[in-house]
């Protein structure tokens, strides 16, 4: 049972919108906010169930606040428009609660618009999500120290003048020697930071027998979507991991 609503129409590209979804500084936090992520708010532990280019939902974790959190996108003429609400799982909180939720519910949305603001200059940082018979080409770091080790997609910053295709196929040809054939944007953009955002590609190998070689990378690895969850993700690849499991589970 819906309990609050409240909306605000924001001018901003839908995809920097939902980009927005995927920062902690959405809730007054810093980093990266992927699925099965906690965030305390209201006084309530909730977690991150779904977050999609259209929407987050975030549901409580134990009984303290038995409620529900969801910020939905839609595309308008005028912009996207976004609805965030609060609904009820058990028994209604008290008055004092729903203040509080209230509170949190406009902010939030207007942390939203706020955000979309800033990430509306961003750069594109472009991956890609090279697929071959149900499987997604991962590539373990090997620098800068703090990131050695972790797993991410390949790609790379898209240069001045050039298209986040021609990037995408760039970066393929400079990091594993092969060329691909690019497809449409898998999940949200991630946005990186205040200047940048992760935009991933779906791909494949132009040649079926092309093999990828690891050249500024430790190793590579073809996971299955049974095996996202196998390897340490950096933190902005693994907002991705849900969309990555539909596109190997639905092929």
């Amino acid at each position: 049972m819906t309990l609050l609503r409240t909306t605000r129409l924001v001018d901003a590209p839908p995809r920097v919108v939902s980009a927005v979804l995927t920062e902690r500084a959405l809730f007054g936090g810093a980093g990266v906010l992927a699925p099965g992520d906690e965030q305390v708010l209201a006084g309530g532990r909730f977690r991150v169930a779904d977050l999609a280019v259209d929407g987050l939902r975030l549901v409580p974790v134990g009984g303290a606040l038995p409620v529900e959190l969801q910020l939905r996108l839609a595309s308008t003429a005028a912009g996207v428009l976004v609805t965030g609400t609060v609904a009820a799982r058990a028994a209604w909180p008290g008055l004092v609660r729903r203040r509080a939720l209230l509170d949190l519910l406009t902010s939030t949305v207007d942390n939203v618009a706020r955000r979309a603001e800033v990430l509306a200059g961003a750069a594109v940082v472009v991956g890609t999500a090279i697929v071959r018979e149900r499987a997604v080409l991962a590539q373990q770091r090997a620098y800068p120290p703090d990131a050695a080790g972790k797993w991410e997609l390949p790609g790379g910053r898209v240069e001045p003048g050039e298209s986040d295709v021609d990037a995408v196929r760039r970066e393929c040809v400079e990091e594993l020697g092969v060329d691909v054939r690019v497809g449409e944007p898998v999940g949200p953009d991630v946005a990186l930071n205040d200047r940048m955002l992760l935009r991933v590609y779906r791909a494949e190998l132009t040649e079926p027998g092309a093999v990828p070689h690891p050249r500024d990378h430790q190793a590579l690895r073809w996971l299955t979507a049974g095996r996202l969850g196998g390897v340490d993700w950096l933190p902005a690849d693994r907002v991705l991991l849900p969309a990555l499991r539909r596109l190997l589970t639905n092929r």
